[in-house]
Formats: C-alpha cells, structure tokens, sequence
C-alpha cells in the first residue's frame, strides 16, 4: 500500500545557493518512513518494546533536480525480501509533478539482546506482508571498498543532535560527513546527484574518521569510508556529482 504525505521546504532547509539541502531531502524521505511505519504499528518505538529495532544496510538517493523553496510530495512503499529486508522505495515530486528524487533503502530488524538479525515474519503482523508491494530494486549489488590508499582523511566528533532513538547516528549523518570531505572548490562547483551507501556496523557518540578517494572524473565520483573509534568500517558510500542541474524546480 503506497503511503504519500507533503512536505513544505523551511528556511533553513536551504543553501547558500538559495536550493534545497541535500540533507533536508534525506530526513523528508526518513520523515515519511517513520510516518508510514508509526502507523502500522511497526516504527522504531514499537519495535524497541521487545527489544527488536530496525537497522539500515542499503541506501542510494538519486537527486534529479535542484529544487528552490516549496512544498514536496512523498510517495512510499515497501516490499519485505527473502524474508530478511525490508526495502523501501521513495519517490519525490515538485508541485509540478517533476520527479525530483526517487531513492531506495534497505532495512534489517535486529535483535538487541542477540545483536543478530531476525526473520521477518517471526516479528512483523500479517498486515506488514499483505499490505506490501513490489519495488522493483533486488538488494544485490554492493558498494566497491576505496582501498588502503585515499586522498583527503578527516575526523570528527558524533554530535548528540545525529543520534536516533537507538542512541546511534542516524543513517543520514553519514551523508552528510561524506559531502562535508568533499574539497571545497568541488562542492562550490557541483550538485550531488547520486548518494549511495552500505551501512556495516552503528556509530555511537564517538570520533569518526572520513577517507574519501577520487574515482573517475566523469562522471565525477568519490567513494568514502566511515571508521569508527576503535577502527572498524562503519559504512562504504560512494557520491556522483554534476556541474550543473538542467532544471531548477520551484
């Protein structure tokens, strides 16, 4: 069952550019997942009364056209996979109607005394699986690790205000700390159209360090490693500029 709910863009939604933030876009798809999940009763608070909770491990964003200050469309649906994901598909349009972003995620639910994942069906009422519908995106492909060698490192601080209901950074967080190593005379010149990641293991109120490496020039394309504290991979992501959209959409 396709879920849709509408979004005005805030000030502080927006750039210096005067477009819509790449992150605002991200917690408007997270805002209409929690919406849509909260009202089948299988949010991250419901799922937390038994010690069960939902976590990432695939997202990739297609942003198809900036977007100035207005109100924005989100349609949403999910469809559970082997049992095991659940993926959630994201369509975002203008109030023209252009498609501006569409992305797909894919969700585990995780056992929190086990720290294991569990069987869908083990834990999610019929409705979940009567009520889902086919998304079309297979969670196959995974993202090519940068390597040991990379071209700009970074490190910073967890802040309190990234963290979710789990006390762990929202997934969201990760994005943004991978534009934020991005060199400055690239984002001053480039739009991020496509923003895709591979979630490994949860980051806590913690240092984190960024590796990002420069993989082609055309498109011009990075990919990034999230390290925990203590040295383990916390996500792969991989980020697709452009100079310049065709359209800006208001």
């Amino acid at each position: 069952m396709k879920f849709e709910c509408t979004f005005s863009v805030p000030y502080y939604g927006l750039g210096a550019d005067e477009q819509v933030k790449p992150d605002t876009l991200l917690q408007f798809l997270q805002e209409a997942a929690a919406i849509h999940a909260n009202s089948a009763r299988v949010g991250v608070a419901d799922l937390l009364k038994d010690d069960l909770t939902w976590v990432l491990r695939r997202y990739r964003v297609n942003i198809k056209s900036s977007l100035v200050r207005c109100d924005l469309n989100i349609r949403t649906w999910y469809e559970p996979q082997r049992n095991l994901f659940s993926v959630r598909v994201f369509e975002g349009r203008s109030p023209s109607g252009d498609v501006v972003i569409d992305a797909w995620s894919a969700w585990i639910i995780v056992d929190l005394k086990r720290g294991r994942p569990i069987r869908l069906d083990r834990v999610l009422p019929d409705a979940y699986f009567a009520n889902a519908e086919p998304t079309g995106r297979p969670v196959t492909d995974e993202i090519t690790p940068i390597g040991d060698s990379f071209d700009y490192e970074s490190t910073l601080q967890v802040r309190r205000r990234e963290l979710d209901l789990n006390g762990h950074a929202n997934h969201t967080a990760y994005f943004d700390w991978a534009l934020e190593s991005i060199p400055e005379e690239v984002i001053n010149r480039f739009f991020p159209v496509r923003l895709d990641a591979e979630y490994l293991s949860s980051v806590k109120r913690e240092r984190v360090t960024i590796r990002t490496k420069k993989i082609c020039d055309s498109p011009l394309s990075f990919g990034h490693e999230i390290i925990a504290e203590e040295g383990v991979s916390a996500a792969k992501i991989s980020t697709v500029f452009q100079i310049a959209y065709e359209d800006v959409i208001a």
